[in-house]
């Protein structure tokens, strides 16, 4: 460690920069009101400490005796709970572009090692950035929290010199990393002695690796882009050194619009970052059985074999983990499973209703019995479960916590119960069962109650909000629905609360377009109601729409008929396994769309609309050219009307010219990295490289869109990094009309 880097690192850790002072070998330094002295030596090309005469490295030195790296690692040990049975799901494994063989997934059958094996590279002169994904309730968490144990335990006995921190974001949208990086460290691990800009430090120098957990879609899905803005900050913060993991529902290169990436990249900056991708898999049956002998499970396979034979080998009770070890709990009763399958039989659509209906049926008539009198009773209905459940996940959103003091939990408790008009001995019972709820966890420092898993908080948010909706209860909807956004968890069982209701549905969707046409386009209340609406609408015809904002894939494996939308505005979505049926959208602005062998189109408009990127999954094209995107449109089974309807008739555009389709391959390798290897450049060309860097390249690298920097590893390498702005890259495309020299002439200007 050379002596301006010491010194750097020390004044994040310092009270005050004005308490440290290092002159001629000497270090006087005053933290958290320790006065500390000691002397510096230059010994082998290394600085070394002396502190009292016990001689170190000064990395070492900073590591054990500054950030008391070691005792964070026993917080993590005592305050991260260990996994009961944990078992390593599967994944795919998109690499960094310098490290891949190939553009293609990887099968990885120990996730586990797989992100270790990412994450204990380290590579010097990049910031590396590993996503997790999965979605909900699939494991991602866990796999955090057993890697975090894992490599404090590695640590400890010294095989290990880095930690990984769990961080958890709970899907918030609006966020800073400084808040939430302290939040965590102070209140989940009870570790006091890091400030922001030394939790930085320590990334930097490879001794922490912060993981993300609950980023979800904010990376594309936020219209604010505050949550690019928070990732491309922390990244430059970084200055091209450490690793960080982002555990979300979806990478944000896997959405393929330059604009859009243009968030992130231009936020970066100069700065080297690489992406990696590892998508966990859903469990196979091999796992599940695995799971269930851990837990006990009497005779697994027959279980198995039950479930299978009645829902389907890839039900979501034997492939999400969440699920599979709530199955477990209902099958070690006796006679818990064959109800619960009977029940989900009956309505396989509400199964997530069924199944956790099951499990709150169990501790209405098993656990939650009146202990007061004879003869005795439960406490509550299972229809007045779910209310107070509901209540408590409503609070926790309202209040933008995912956990409540128990105080706070029995105020709600008393008031549910002198609003049902309980008894006093009644109401005080209640309070106390609350608190060993089946779907309810204590944490072990504070106390303090959430639930279980984040899925049945956003199933249960989902029950009050569709109350809302059919009371049609406009200030505690407008309430709910501007606290933030609701996950498709929430957002799916608010959708079948109001149709269990018959007939509710158009004044739930009046309701939500009242709210919508009284909010300003940024508000969060927009979007919510666009999310509820267009879920709401599958199933009804003849329905208009307007002033919503929609989230990304509103309109994936949508049945819509009859169906007007005005005046609104959607984010990137896949039109894959759609049905689109005598359809009008008008003076709406899609971010991207996508359309698949599966989509199908009859009798739909788009009237005045602008789609910034269509892309043609099944050909593996994009255009970007609005007159190129409004013929790839009619040639789907769109009318477009516009005023440029009569010309895209009439004169069909010029395909984008080979010289152009080559750029954009090229431009979506630095999606995943914003500096490429030669070789790296080759294998996503293929045989088209040849010409790519015998005609093209030069011509790119003379107009500065690209440039050429000095290759770190061995061999003798060529290495290419962005300059312009992705945003702008995105414009010339969209307005070269396929024309490469036009392109250049834009890039040029731009």
């Amino acid at each position: 460690m050379l002596l301006d880097d010491f010194r750097r690192v020390l004044t994040a850790f310092a009270d005050n920069e004005a308490d440290l002072d290092i002159t001629k070998g000497a270090l006087l330094l005053e933290i958290r009101d320790e006065l500390i002295e000691a002397n510096l030596y230059q010994q082998g090309g290394q600085l070394i400490l002396d502190e009292q005469g016990q001689r170190l490295p000064a990395f070492n030195w900073l590591v054990n005796r500054i950030a008391r790296v070691p005792l964070l690692a026993d917080r993590i040990l005592a305050y991260v709970s260990e996994t009961e049975g944990f078992v390593t799901p599967s994944g795919q494994l998109l690499d960094q572009p310098d490290f891949a063989a190939s553009s293609e997934d990887r099968l990885c059958q120990n996730a586990t090692d797989c992100a270790l094996e990412v994450l204990r590279r380290r590579r010097a002169g990049t910031t590396s950035v590993l996503y997790l994904t999965s979605d909900a309730g699939e494991g991602k968490t866990t796999l955090i929290n057993y890697l975090a144990r894992y490599q404090a335990m590695q640590f400890k006995a010294k095989r290990a010199d880095w930690l990984l921190v769990p961080i958890p974001l709970g899907g918030r949208t609006f966020l800073r990393f400084d808040d939430v990086v302290v939040a965590a460290l102070v209140n989940r691990l009870r570790f006091q002695l890091l400030y922001y800009d030394a939790f930085i430090e320590l990334i930097r120098l490879g001794v922490i690796v912060p993981a993300f957990d609950g980023f979800e879609e904010m990376i594309i899905a936020s219209s604010s882009g505050e949550a690019i803005s928070a990732l491309g900050n922390l990244v430059r913060s970084l200055s091209s050194s450490g690793t960080v993991v982002i555990a979300a529902r979806k990478a944000y290169f896997d959405y393929h619009n330059f604009k859009a990436q243009a968030r992130l990249f231009d936020a970066v900056g100069k700065d080297s970052v690489a992406f990696a991708r590892l998508a966990l898999n859903r469990w196979s049956q091999n796992q599940f059985l695995k799971y269930a002998e851990k837990r006990g499970l009497q005779d697994p396979d027959t279980v198995y074999g039950t479930v299978a034979n009645r829902l389907g080998a890839n039900h979501p009770l034997l492939t999400r983990a969440v699920l599979a070890r709530r199955l477990v709990d209902v099958a070690h009763g006796p006679t818990g499973l064959p109800g619960l399958l009977e029940q989900i039989g009956n309505a396989p659509q509400h199964y997530f209703f069924q199944f956790v209906n099951t499990i709150v049926e169990r501790e209405a008539h098993e656990k939650w019995i009146d202990q007061s009198g004879e003869p005795r009773q439960p406490l509550l209905t299972v229809e007045e479960h779910h209310e107070l459940l509901g209540i408590i996940a409503n609070e926790m959103w309202l209040s933008e916590t995912d956990s409540l003091r128990p105080d706070l939990l029995e105020e709600i408790a008393g008031m549910f119960a002198e609003t049902q008009k309980k008894p006093p001995a009644i109401a005080r019972q209640i309070g106390e069962r609350l608190k060993q709820h089946a779907l309810l966890v204590s944490d072990r420092s504070t106390g303090a109650l959430s639930f279980d898993h984040e899925d049945f908080r956003a199933f249960y948010l989902g029950e009050a909000v569709g109350a809302a909706m059919n009371r049609c209860a406009y200030t505690d909807l407008r309430s709910q629905l501007q606290a933030g956004l609701l996950s498709r968890t929430a957002v799916d069982e608010a959708v079948l609360h109001v149709r269990r209701l018959e007939g509710s549905a158009p004044a739930s969707l009046s309701v939500l377009q009242e709210l919508a046409s009284k909010e300003s386009a940024a508000s969060v209340v927009r979007e919510n109601c666009g999310t509820l609406s267009i879920a709401l609408a599958q199933e009804l015809e003849n329905l208009e729409l307007r002033d919503m904002v929609f989230p990304e894939d509103a309109l994936r494996g949508r049945t819509l008929s009859g169906l007007t939308i005005r005046d609104s505005y959607f984010q990137g979505s896949s039109l894959a396994g759609a049905e689109l049926q005598d359809c009008c959208f008008q003076n709406c602005r899609f971010d991207r769309l996508e359309l698949d062998a599966d989509t199908r189109i009859s009798s739909s408009t788009l009237d005045g609309c602008e789609v910034t990127v269509l892309a043609r999954i099944e050909r593996d094209e994009q255009f970007f050219d609005p007159s190129q995107i409004n013929v790839s449109l009619s040639d789907s089974g769109f009318r477009v009307i516009g005023p440029d309807q009569e010309k895209t008739r009439t004169a069909r555009p010029a395909e984008p010219d080979e010289q152009l389709r080559l750029v954009e391959r090229m431009m979506r390798i630095f999606l995943r990295a914003n500096q490429v290897n030669e070789d790296v450049i080759r294998t996503k060309l293929g045989v088209k490289a040849t010409p790519f860097f015998d005609n093209i390249l030069p011509r790119l690298l003379k107009l500065g869109m690209l440039e050429e920097i000095r290759h770190r590893g061995a061999g003798n390498k060529r290495r290419f990094k962005l300059r312009i702005q992705m945003h702008k890259l995105h414009d010339a495309l969209s307005k070269c009309g396929g024309n490469f020299e036009r392109f250049l002439r834009l890039v040029e200007r731009a």
